[in-house]
């Protein structure tokens, strides 16, 4: 591309500058011959003025003038001889056109530029004022004119290669750098920027590869929470599945159909579990809808009783009075919820204690252990690789649902660990 500029613009100053310096030279070369046509007919005119007394009296012709330099001048009669002066013995082509009574003149005559000037007595011509001037020295003073319009086009020309290149580089460069960053962004590194060029177009062209690379990065890193959250969230429920049937396997054949309605019910809650996973990553939510604290706990005890119960391990919950009405996402709150009970029952010990309470105009789910909690309460709150040890992205997680509904969440007891959820509420019910 840098060539193609480059070629373009010395294409063009030579194409320029021919159109604007052959009509150029032709003008030049023409003023000079005229400037040159001039003075030996200047130099006619005065010799013929200065015989013609001579010739009008029959007498011999005194020196011509201008006869010097390098303008010749010769005085020729009617009959065509020679009668002074210097120029060819008998009269030439231009001299004869002038015995008609006007000013011949010829621009090559054997390398000469001829004047002829008649001589005049009233209307009768009594002889013929030759001028010639060598007319190689108007050709060098010619092709001298051309050769310096020449050095200057090509001067000229050169300025402009100079100036396409740098134009090209100045060009070419953002360009090149404009398609590592696309191609970079084809291979997936969704960080790449674009430097500003200070080049309009090629600065709103990164602009917008800007834009699409952060909303690409944006896709991709939504994507992927989207994805851990899922695999994070749903092993629970698929563990209680599993269990539950497993245990059904070692039941007597008539409590089957009690284990089969068991675990429907899982895969029930298994399948809300994917609709409220869904309902986040898509950000649809029911805006205005007071959330059904009573549902929710039911749905947390029937789902979190018989994990806690296969691990020897209690359930306590305990609903106060006079709550606040909530409009957080049901689906948000119901996932916070699930990663504490799930954190209760996997890090901590005991008995699991899940408490809904009036916090001052907000509503507060409290869910705490016996165990001895965590080493760093600010650590456990911090999204980690999949494969780090301890608590993974489930509080993570639920720190950042919490917080995108308005609420918070907390650790707000570390030994025995108690963590609240904090959601924002109308005492007044409205």
């Amino acid at each position: 591309m840098r060539r193609r500029i480059v070629g373009l613009g010395v294409l063009a100053a030579v194409v320029a500058i021919t159109l604007f310096g052959v009509p150029l030279g032709f003008i030049a070369a023409q003023s000079l011959l005229g400037d040159e046509r001039s003075e030996v007919e200047r130099t006619a005119d005065a010799a013929a003025v200065s015989v013609a007394a001579d010739l009008t009296r029959g007498e011999p012709a005194a020196d011509l003038v201008g006869n010097s330099g390098d303008i010749a001048v010769g005085l020729y009669g009617l009959d065509g001889a020679r009668l002074g002066g210097s120029g060819p013995a008998r009269a030439d082509v231009v001299v004869r056109q002038a015995t008609g009574g006007s000013v011949a003149g010829a621009d090559d005559v054997g390398g000469q530029l001829v004047v002829a000037v008649p001589v005049t007595d009233g209307d009768q011509v009594t002889g013929i004022v030759r001028a010639a001037s060598d007319y190689t020295a108007v050709r060098w003073r010619i092709i001298g004119a051309w050769a310096l319009m020449l050095g200057l086009g090509v001067l000229a020309v050169a300025a402009t290669w100079l100036l396409a290149r740098r134009q090209a580089h100045r060009l070419v460069g953002p360009l090149e750098a404009l398609a590592d960053t696309a191609q970079r962004l084809g291979e997936g590194d969704f960080s790449v920027r674009t430097t500003a060029s200070r080049i309009p177009e090629i600065d709103a062209a990164g602009g917008a590869l800007n834009t699409t690379a952060r909303r690409l990065g944006e896709l991709v890193d939504r994507e992927r929470a989207f994805s851990a959250d899922a695999s994070h969230q749903l092993r629970t429920p698929l563990t209680g599945l599993r269990l539950g049937l497993e245990t059904a396997l070692e039941l007597p054949a008539e409590t089957h159909r009690a284990a089969m309605t068991a675990a429907i019910e899982s895969a029930d809650r298994l399948e809300r579990t994917v609709d409220d996973l869904l309902a986040l990553a898509r950000d649809t939510r029911s805006a205005g809808v007071p959330l059904p604290v009573p549902e929710l706990v039911a749905d947390w005890t029937a789902a979190w009783r018989p994990v806690l119960a296969a691990r020897d391990r209690a359930l306590r919950v305990d609903v106060g009075p006079g709550l606040p009405v909530s409009r957080a996402s049901q689906a948000a709150v119901r996932q916070v919820v699930d990663v504490l009970l799930d954190n209760a029952v996997e890090h901590g010990s005991g008995t699991v204690t899940l408490s809904v309470r009036d916090a001052g105009g907000a509503v507060a789910l409290d869910v705490a252990d016996e165990g001895p909690g965590p080493d760093d309460p600010e650590e456990i709150f911090r999204r980690r690789g999949d494969g780090a040890a301890g608590h993974g992205i489930g509080l993570a997680l639920a720190r950042s649902l919490a917080e995108a509904e308005g609420g918070r969440l907390r650790l707000t007891r570390p030994r025995p660990p108690m963590f609240s959820l904090l959601l924002p509420g109308r005492p007044d019910g409205c």
